[in-house]
């Protein structure tokens, strides 16, 4: 059995602030709302992809509160893709081959054929916290994620701000 690398996203410096409004989100109360899961459902049929999922990162856990095809639950952050997407929420953080990038290499999810391909985009509170993402992900490696669906994620992880109470 080998050793295996993987490299968790650094954490944010108002990581703690961030933390707590996002467990003072609501999103918490919502988990498996059929409301967010037929989202996310349309959200895995607009990307063409394997899955998607709305998550919640709360200090070093990723709660998936809804998905497009089950796996909610529990995740430790640091094997998480969507640590990368609260670090530098400016920007849709896209990875069309997980399995050739060398920070991914030894992730348990690429290394179990889960993922291949993830994008996802922030999740802000009405302060401009990134509380969350909105994230796809493909088991097999994508050769491009244009602007234009960059863009369309972007809009989505909105529409979930928007459904912030």
């Amino acid at each position: 059995m080998g050793i295996t690398i993987f490299t968790p996203a650094p954490l944010p410096e108002n990581d703690r602030t961030r933390s707590l409004a996002a467990e003072q989100s609501g999103l918490l109360d919502r988990v498996n709302e059929p409301l967010l899961c037929d989202f996310t459902k349309e959200g895995r049929r607009v990307f063409n992809a394997r899955w998607c999922g709305l998550i919640l990162m709360i200090d070093q856990i990723q709660h998936v509160i809804a998905s497009s095809n089950g796996l909610a639950g529990l995740y430790r952050r640091s094997t998480t893709l969507s640590s990368y997407v609260i670090y530098d929420p400016g920007t849709v953080f896209i990875v069309l081959n997980a399995v050739s990038d060398d920070r991914f290499a030894g992730n348990p999810f690429v290394d179990n054929g889960l993922i291949g391909f993830y994008a996802g985009a922030a999740v802000l509170d009405k302060a401009g916290l990134a509380i969350g993402a909105l994230c796809v992900s493909d088991s097999t490696p994508r050769s491009s994620f244009s602007e234009y669906e960059a863009g369309l994620l972007c809009g989505f992880a909105d529409r979930v701000t928007g459904m912030l109470t």
